[in-house]
């Protein structure tokens, strides 16, 4: 819902730049200006929309368009549920020292834990944790 209304807001200032209603669209670069940021909201949408987790025979990849991330399964060390993530993270792909994170919520989490490799710990922000949790250690057997 609160994406569809900052699309509805981004077109609203677009209408008023085209009609000059408001003073919006007095500057010629005003009418350029509002379709890029449009653009530049329609990716980040895309990129939400578009997260996903997979297990597959040999990794799990988290997916979050354009970023892909493989985590295979002999990399693992543990799988284990991590509390509500934190509000101030944002949403996204997040880097926080070595913890790569994939959010596109604020609720509980899957934390994979890494023994090699640059990011020791992935966070993945699923729609169900647990029974996410479940499927990768049923799969790493």
């Amino acid at each position: 819902m609160l994406n569809f209304a900052g699309l509805l807001l981004i077109l609203a200032f677009y209408m008023f730049s085209l009609t000059g209603l408001f003073g919006f669209g007095t500057d010629p670069e005003d009418k350029y200006a509002l379709p890029f940021i449009l653009l530049i909201y329609l990716a980040a949408m895309w990129g939400f929309f578009g997260m996903r987790f997979l297990i597959t025979s040999d990794s799990v990849v988290a997916v979050f368009p354009p970023f892909r991330y493989n985590i295979p399964f002999s990399d693992i060390s543990s799988v284990e549920i991590m509390d509500k993530f934190p509000w101030y993270m944002g949403w996204g792909v997040r880097i926080q020292g070595r913890r790569l994170i994939f959010a596109g919520k604020h609720a509980k989490a899957v934390a994979i834990r890494k023994d090699k490799g640059f990011f020791r710990t992935v966070v993945l922000v699923s729609e169900s944790p647990d029974e996410f949790r479940k499927r990768v250690e049923m799969a790493m057997k």
